[in-house]
């Protein structure tokens, strides 16, 4: 697909509407803006039918033989690296549309030079389609398709989170579960939006690589208790009933129950409380297990990405380890 005509006004009605998107704390209108090289890039290879535009500084776009591969953009981007996702993304029919750096600037002030414009409810509908194939895991037969039947023979990893309402700590979390080889992220109860555009950035790409999606609390603990995954509640005190666990004895039990024999799937959903309230006594009271990474320096906590980074990755190298018979 060919370029299409630069975009030089910056007070153009199509910019007017890009910048009201950027701006909206709601996504409400279903489009969301991705902003960066490394997002981008991953937008187009693994979610390209949720891409509607894709906005480029003209610097790197130089058409013909002449096209210049080095050096950074007006605004300091990779020339290169936004060069070859921009040939990546004509390749597969994306609308590309270079724009002056006034331009850019009035969309985007930290995009290194490279945004697009992505439709949410389309990606919402991918999610939902990934997704439904972990619980369908379960019912896995001889009629199922091959990416359920492969579902059913993994361990399944699950990342969530309950009213987690800061985008950055939102896309970190994402970006460790997708390191962790999550099959899916679940935001329970009132998160913060997945398409905010904080979020996006944060998780560096993530975002189109696995399942993100959202569920009230009682859809979660029906779901989890239907597809038979064992919930564990990331806390510091626990309940007067259910007091937590040290991680350590935690990941030597997960390591224990793998090992009973070769096909047996240890199923966990991690699930990780408000950064400021963490989980309420009536979320703790309904989670298999509660678990809590011990402390051994000085510090008095760790913030709510690193825990989950601890937590997910902690869990995903006893599976793996496992499986190849360390």
């Amino acid at each position: 697909m060919p370029l299409k005509e630069l975009i030089d006004n910056a007070h153009s009605d199509r910019v007017k509407r890009i910048c009201a998107i950027s701006r909206a704390k709601s996504r409400g209108d279903g489009r969301f803006l991705v902003e960066g090289p490394q997002s981008v890039r991953e937008a187009v290879r693994y979610a390209r039918k949720s891409i509607l535009d894709i906005y480029v500084l003209q610097d790197a776009v130089n058409s013909g033989s002449n096209r210049s591969y080095s050096g950074v953009t007006s605004n300091g981007g990779p020339i290169e690296v936004i060069a070859k996702i921009v040939d990546e993304s004509l390749k597969n029919n994306c609308y590309v549309h270079p724009v002056t750096a006034e331009v850019m600037r009035k969309i985007s002030t930290d995009c290194q030079g490279i945004v697009a414009l992505c439709d949410s409810k389309v990606l919402d509908e991918e999610f939902s389609k990934e997704f439904n194939k972990i619980s369908e895991a379960d019912k896995a037969g001889l009629e199922s398709s091959d990416d359920t039947k492969s579902c059913k023979n993994k361990n399944i990893l699950i990342a969530s989170c309950w009213q987690v309402r800061d985008p950055g700590n939102a896309g970190a979390i994402i970006r460790v579960a997708d390191v962790a080889g999550c099959n899916a992220v679940v935001f329970v109860d009132d998160c913060v939006s997945r398409f905010n555009s904080k979020l996006v950035r944060s998780s560096a790409g993530s975002l189109f690589h696995l399942p993100v999606v959202k569920m009230s609390e009682n859809e979660w603990f029906d779901w989890t208790k239907n597809a038979k995954i064992k919930v564990i509640a990331a806390d510091i005190y626990g309940t007067e009933n259910k007091k937590p666990k040290s991680f350590a004895r935690v990941l030597d039990s997960f390591r224990k129950e793998s090992n009973i024999a070769d096909n047996i799937t240890s199923n966990v959903a991690i699930l990780f409380g408000n950064e400021a309230r963490g989980l309420p006594q009536e979320v703790l009271n309904k989670v298999d297990e509660i678990s809590v990474i011990p402390i051994y320096g000085k510090a008095e906590s760790m913030n709510l990405a690193t825990s989950a980074a601890v937590m997910l990755i902690g869990l995903a190298m006893s599976s793996h380890e496992r499986k190849m018979g360390i």
